[in-house]
């Protein structure tokens, strides 16, 4: 089902909306599974084939075969018809916009990473794959694209950082998100969808904030048990104001 919120501020109320699925608070076990990703983040890892693409990530860059989102994500945006004109927003090692990849679309990836960027540069060398690298926080290295989709699957976690490899992970006060939804729709052609990772460790008013202005809906959901973190992939297109 997809939502829209009316662009009426006196009736938008972000902290009384429900988000349309279960939001659980990030408790012990949750803390306990963060702190053992920062560690793997941290510490060097092996070549590793996901999904038959090849892959060397460096240290403190997020990589998708330790954390659970970008293979979630991958799995729910293969169900979409994804082409044209498409933005791998902090790309990481490249491996999300790499599995979605078709002839005939003009792939970006993008990320502030100076080693992200190193890392997607020879994931794509090894995969034999073309697409432009652009080193960008956010969209500032993008002014005057626009896109016909916009992939991102961005730090979750509403906490401090406080490790370098925590840059990958952690988004406090939810403001790269804010920043994010506000600029995103700036970027997206006629039609131009977004689609994002959102989960319970994000902060929830930013999330449904920067919804306001958008017509969305959860194509997927996945909860962990073991960490208590669900996931959410989130498809938006902005709605253009009333006359």
């Amino acid at each position: 089902m997809f939502v829209q919120y009316s662009e009426d501020s006196e009736r938008f109320q972000p902290d009384l909306e429900e988000f349309p699925e279960a939001w659980i608070a990030p408790g012990r076990k949750t803390f306990s599974s963060h702190a053992e990703h920062v560690a793997n983040l941290a510490a060097p890892q092996p070549p590793i084939s996901i999904n038959g693409i090849e892959l060397c990530v460096p240290t403190n860059v997020y990589h998708p075969g330790i954390g659970l989102s970008s293979r979630f994500f991958v799995d729910a945006l293969s169900k979409r018809q994804i082409d044209g004109y498409v933005l791998d927003l902090g790309c990481g090692s490249g491996f999300v916009g790499m599995s979605v990849h078709r002839p005939g679309m003009k792939l970006v990836l993008s990320d502030i990473s100076e080693a992200a960027l190193a890392s997607t540069a020879a994931n794509l060398r090894r995969l034999g794959m073309q697409a432009e690298i652009v080193q960008s926080d956010l969209f500032q290295g993008l002014r005057g694209r626009r896109f016909d989709a916009i992939i991102f699957s961005p730090p979750l976690f509403d906490k401090a950082v406080e490790h370098s490899a925590e840059v990958a992970l952690c988004d406090p006060g939810g403001y790269l998100l804010t920043r994010f939804l506000n600029d995103a729709r700036n970027h997206l052609a006629a039609d131009g969808k977004l689609y994002f990772v959102a989960s319970n460790l994000m902060n929830r008013q930013a999330l449904l904030s920067g919804l306001r202005t958008y017509r969305y809906g959860v194509i997927a959901s996945a909860q962990d048990e073991a960490s208590e973190v669900s996931r959410w992939i989130i498809c938006a297109e902005p709605y253009a104001p009333r006359a």
